[in-house]
Formats: structure tokens, sequence, C-alpha cells
């Protein structure tokens, strides 16, 4: 189901894709809850329609046009036994120390929460895991939406 947000007026084009980083000034700002409120920050998101409203962002010095976004599959390493395309399950990070993998963002540093039931959409490929770990990398789409911890 699409959700209302909004991007700014170089980013408003049908078909973008883009990842939520909102500034910590965001947060005070009255128009946060329909801005990028109801996104999940670090997801990623493609637009689906531009609407003809734009407001004024005091932070970046111009116009946020409201589109309609809808929440893409997000990559994440889980273990090799529930890497199954379709099944739903709850989220859980991969606690690994060596920051030096290529695969340490995908294993720790995920914007899904831990518990959150999610969907195996894809299995991308087998992780070459250097602690000698299970592991498949995968694209993970929520299964409900993202509540934002800091709203009213």
């Amino acid at each position: 189901m699409p959700r209302v947000a909004m991007v700014t007026r170089a980013q408003a084009r049908v078909g973008l894709v883009f990842r939520v980083m909102p500034n910590a000034r965001c947060l005070t700002c009255r128009l946060y809850k329909v801005c990028a409120g109801l996104l999940r920050p670090k997801g990623r998101y493609k637009i689906l329609a531009v609407r003809r409203k734009a407001h004024f962002c005091p932070l970046i010095r111009d116009y946020m046009v409201v589109v309609e976004v809808e929440e893409l599959p997000l990559l994440a390493a889980v273990e090799s036994k529930v890497a199954v395309e379709g099944v739903t399950l709850r989220y859980e990070s991969i606690s690994c120390p060596r920051d030096s993998c290529p695969y340490y963002e995908y294993c720790t540093n995920s914007p899904l929460v831990e518990g959150e039931k999610v969907k195996v959409v894809k299995v991308v490929e087998r992780i070459a895991c250097p602690a000698s770990r299970s592991l498949m990398l995968v694209e993970l789409l929520p299964v409900a939406s993202f509540k934002d911890p800091n709203s009213r």
C-alpha cells in the first residue's frame, strides 16, 4: 500500500528509488510526520506518483514535493536454514566482531528492527563468512508498516 512522503524537487520523479536519511533537526519540524515520519530510516523507497503539493523546508532551503511511495526490500544476512523465498520470519541481526568483513553491514547494521516480521523476497547469494557461519544474503520486506518510535 502506498504511503505519502516528501522528497526534494530534484528527486520528485516517478520510478526514482531513494534511501531515507533524515537529519536530527527534521524531528522538530511540524511537517516531519508527513515528510519522513512514516518512512523507515535507511529504508529504500520507490516513487509511485508525484502530487502537485509542495512545502518549503527550512533545513534545505528549498521545496519538498509530496509523493506516494512504496517500500522496497532491504538486503540483510540471515541464517541459511531460514533463507527460503516466501518464508515469513522474525528478523534477528547477526552478531559479529569482524568489521573488516565485506558483509559486516548486512549482518549487523540493517534498518530492520530486532524481532520485526519480515518476508524473504529473494535469496541473493551465499555469504563466504570468515567466521565459518552458514549465512545467506537475502532481500527482506517488512510485513507490517513501519511505526516511527519518535512520533508523538
